[in-house]
């Protein structure tokens, strides 16, 4: 259904041509060919993770394994159209790349492999948006604290990831900028804001799922505004994808209108308005609780929620065999993968802690991966999806590994 929906830059453009190329070679209703790719893309995370484990320590391998192999976030995205596993495939690269730097003092040429699969992974999903400036400012202390370069070296050098992440990325700018008259990496930031944002950060905890009475409220004021400013917008959108006699066809033939280009940007101010005024209604107080929740359940909720609510087995049913009136099978599940994903979390802060070790050799990789990991908290303001965690699984893993081998010293000590 999201190949049938999609139209023009509703998403970023690596996804929807990845999966434009593969029904191309295998057919267009060809939904297993989808899938194996994103398996041979499971793989290659868990590859490439183990290297990247392997600059930190040699050991633990099969812990490793186990860690990634079972990560229940991994599987079910391998069995769905999203793009959160090519978009983990291009951060777990660039991840492994600026280790190398920082961990093997190599070449500059590994920042800037680095830098292209973070580009890469900016034009896969805008959860991404805010990495440009992480790089940046973790490169300024990177580089004024450790390599103690001059202040104009420093200023230089700590620029190209985010050069390089808008060199590649500028193609869409300017695409976009011709088309509507505004350089947007997308034009969908406000009705995320409007739709998704707002119901949630209304919740006393935030979410979880949104607010159904605040989310109707958001599209009510929407519709309105919008009818009003209708002799601006026009509805007829170019369908990328349609059905014909039962199977999916690309529409290669018909053209783009710029009108709408123009109505994505319309609508788009429109809706981050009415998100701006109503959030000024908001007590400032459940904002902050909301954000405080909302990354809690973020990163404590174990994904296999999401796989039962897909067979209509709620939350509420699941957690009820905590309280023994309803024990379960899927509810048993639920809790021992829910007690272990709050052990990982335990072990991984463990691992963070040592950053204030005396020897110095994993300060610089934590507190890169420090970096990488909050602008994707931040992007999941008010969401406590466990699907938004997708992108620093591969964080949380090295985490749990440091975790383990700081855990094992002191048993052994």
């Amino acid at each position: 259904n999201s190949l049938i929906h999609f139209r023009a830059l509703d998403r970023l453009p690596v996804y929807p041509f990845t999966i434009y190329f593969i029904l191309k070679v295998f057919g267009p209703t060809n939904y297993l060919a989808i899938v194996f790719f994103q398996s041979i893309l499971n793989g290659l995370i868990v590859a490439v993770s183990i290297a990247t484990k392997n600059l930190i320590t040699k050991k633990y391998y099969w812990i490793s394994i186990f860690l990634l192999v079972f990560n229940i976030n991994f599987f079910w995205s391998a069995t769905i159209i999203l793009p959160d596993l090519i978009n983990v495939f291009f951060i777990v690269c660039a991840i492994y790349f600026f280790l190398k730097f920082i961990l093997e003092k190599q070449s500059l040429n590994f920042i800037v492999i680095g830098s292209i699969f973070f580009a890469l992974s900016f034009l896969t999903k805008p959860s991404g948006i805010l990495i440009p400036i992480a790089l940046t400012i973790f490169m300024l202390i990177y580089y004024f604290f450790e390599k103690k370069y001059k202040l104009s070296k420093v200023i230089i050098f700590s620029l190209i990831p985010a050069v390089i992440i808008f060199l590649i990325s500028s193609p869409l700018y300017f695409y976009n900028y011709k088309k509507s008259g505004e350089a947007k990496l997308t034009f969908e930031k406000g009705s995320h804001l409007l739709f998704w944002v707002y119901p949630c950060l209304v919740k006393n905890w935030g979410c979880g799922s949104r607010d159904k009475d605040a989310l109707e409220n958001a599209r009510h004021l929407s519709n309105i505004k919008i009818n009003k400013k209708s002799e601006m917008i026009t509805d007829e959108y170019p369908y990328v994808f349609e059905f014909k006699n039962g199977k999916l066809f690309y529409i290669k033939s018909l053209p783009f209108d710029d009108n709408y280009f123009k109505n994505k940007v319309i609508t788009s101010k429109i809706n981050q308005e009415i998100f701006f005024d109503l959030v000024e209604e908001v007590d400032k107080t459940q904002i902050l609780k909301s954000y405080i929740g909302s990354t809690t359940k973020m990163l404590f909720h174990t994904s296999i929620i999401g796989i039962f609510g897909y067979h209509n087995i709620s939350y509420t049913e699941l957690k009820s065999v905590i309280s023994s009136t309803n024990i379960s099978l899927p509810g048993i599940i639920w809790l021992l993968s829910q007690i272990l994903v709050v052990g990982l979390r335990a072990l991984q802060f463990y691992g963070f802690t040592s950053v204030f070790q005396k020897k110095k050799k994993n300060f610089w990789p934590i507190i890169f991966l420090i970096f990488i990991l909050v602008p994707f908290i931040i992007s999941a303001v008010g969401i406590g999806n466990p699907r938004y965690r997708i992108p620093i699984e591969p964080i949380l893993f090295l985490l749990t590994i440091l975790g383990i081998k700081k855990l094992q010293k002191k048993i052994k000590n």
